[in-house]
């Protein structure tokens, strides 16, 4: 990694307790990610990484990782930052685990630099799943949109960076396409936040936490891209229910063609200048959504993506994810929303 920082102190004392315990229409009317705030609330960002705090703490991470870890730029961003990545683990299975494609969904960041610094361990689940798998790790993908604290990214156009995996019109995007394409990844994960303050579907407890198994129908996937996106679903649900704060919920029904996890599903699209890639190798990517902006449940928001997100990783890696019971996926509820700030 380009030493931009050497000799400075990474972000705090990252957490290493990593373990824990209506019908939706095609399209559904909602809002996806970003803060849920209400008009009077008083929100200060300082608790939560921006750029230069990514950038002190991926340093950190790989210079006391023993070598286990390495930091490198897949381009630049349109304002010219960096777009870090870190690789921990030599395993056979590529797993790529992305982290605030949308700027303004603050939490994950911080959670996946707590995964990684826990993967550069030597404690035996981190060195079970370094050698069962290659993790790529994307704690910042949409670093201008972060410092602006806006969903979209800023130059050359405001722009949804999880709706420009067709037109490539972005250059963190065609960046990150190649990346995709050069690390092929079996199994993606991504991380978000909802938008709303939804409650279980009739009941009045308060959703905290979102499966994403289908960003595109099932149709457009391989019968073994949707058995495993159900079995990471399921992995991640079970890892949920020990924690028990969750009251997890399906995310609405939607097919998007021009998503990151959809077009690495689907494969055939390319920046201008690239081949498609028409075999897909990624045989599994989900996604979570979890309950937004909190400034005193920091903690608790960073644990709803902690503790699925290692869930899944053990199983990948210890190989319990291919066996993984799915009978229970169709049961999980949907959640209603209501008024943002109700709760």
């Amino acid at each position: 990694m380009r030493r931009l920082l050497t000799g400075l102190a990474g972000l705090g004392v990252l957490a290493t307790v990593l373990t824990g315990a209506g019908t939706a229409a095609s399209e559904p009317p909602h809002l996806p990610g970003g803060p849920c705030l209400q008009e009077d609330q008083n929100v200060s960002l300082a608790s939560v990484a921006g750029y230069d705090d990514v950038v002190q703490a991926l340093d950190r991470i790989e210079r006391t990782s023993q070598g286990r870890v390495s930091v490198q730029s897949a381009g630049t961003s349109g304002e010219g930052r960096e777009l870090y990545y870190a690789t921990v683990g030599t395993g056979p299975t590529t797993f790529w685990l992305q982290a605030r494609i949308h700027g303004n969904e603050l939490h994950s960041t911080e959670a996946v630099l707590q995964i990684l610094d826990h993967l550069a361990s030597g404690s035996p689940d981190a060195r079970l799943i370094r050698e069962n798998l290659t993790v790529v790790v994307i704690p910042m993908y949409n670093p201008d949109g972060a410092e602006a604290n806006i969903r979209q990214s800023t130059t050359p156009t405001r722009t949804d960076l999880n709706r420009d995996w067709e037109n490539f019109a972005q250059p963190e995007t065609a960046a990150f396409w190649t990346l995709w394409r050069d690390t092929a990844p079996e199994l993606a994960l991504d991380l978000h936040h909802m938008g709303q303050a939804p409650v279980v579907e009739g009941t009045n407890d308060l959703n905290q936490f979102q499966i994403g198994a289908r960003s595109i129908d099932p149709s457009r996937m391989t019968a073994e891209q949707w058995l495993t996106n159900r079995q990471m679903s399921m992995a991640s649900v079970d890892a949920l229910a020990q924690y028990g704060l969750a009251n997890v919920a399906h995310y609405p029904l939607i097919d998007i063609t021009n998503a990151g996890l959809s077009r690495m599903l689907m494969g055939g699209t390319a920046p201008a200048g690239e081949q498609p890639v028409l075999q897909s190798p990624t045989k599994g990517a989900i996604f979570y959504e979890v309950r937004s902006v909190g400034q005193k449940s920091n903690g608790q928001l960073e644990n709803l993506f902690r503790i699925p997100t290692m869930a899944v990783l053990r199983a990948a890696a210890d190989g319990s994810l291919g066996t993984q019971d799915v009978s229970g996926y169709e049961d999980l509820p949907f959640a209603s929303q209501v008024q943002c700030g109700r709760f």
